[in-house]
């Protein structure tokens, strides 16, 4: 197609997109992901404080824990003792971690939507998706793992209820067996 010298001049006030036909990401797309970023950003705070008391918990814990086991050394004999609270301790400590990864990436999927406001480049919108896509391939993954766990439960439980119940039908009932004249 020819250059019309007697047409108005005009400008591509977003940028050029490296030689590719599409000139910037739509201003209406924009809009949208800029109406989700406070959302983001809240969610991400609170899950950022959800991390934060998660390992507040744990030392909390292992404070106890050694107070417990302390109070065992002195001959005291607690309810706990303090050995397994070092067990609720680590559960702690692995909750932590792992809300540790969607909270990043739920915070730079709020960073890149604000660099591509900025930008209008279809590259920063690649990356702001690909943050999402992150996102939400994991919390697919903990719901998988969440269901297999139940699962497991769910059978476990079935399992004890059953022998516990086959276990009952061998204790000796007393007076069973005998007459009363």
């Amino acid at each position: 197609m020819e250059s019309n010298p007697y047409n108005t001049p005009s400008a591509n006030l977003f940028g050029s997109t490296h030689g590719t036909a599409v000139e910037g990401v739509p201003a209406e797309a924009i809009v949208q992901l800029q109406r989700t970023k406070p959302w983001l950003r809240l969610i991400g705070v609170v899950m950022w404080i959800a991390v934060g008391l998660m390992l507040l918990g744990a030392l909390g814990v292992v404070a106890a824990a050694a107070i417990g086991a302390g109070e065992m050394m002195k001959g005291q004999t607690g309810a706990f003792g303090g050995v397994p609270l070092i067990g609720v301790a680590v559960l702690y400590a692995l909750m932590s971690l792992i809300y540790i990864y969607p909270t990043v990436k739920i915070w730079k999927y709020g960073t890149c939507i604000g660099r591509l406001s900025q930008s209008r480049n279809p590259e920063d919108l690649v990356a702001a998706l690909n943050q999402q896509r992150a996102f939400w391939k994991f919390a697919g993954i903990l719901l998988i793992l969440m269901i297999l766990l139940y699962v497991v439960v769910i059978i476990g439980a079935v399992v004890f209820s059953a022998a516990a119940a086959g276990g009952l039908q061998n204790i000796p009932v007393e007076g069973a067996g005998t007459e009363n004249p």
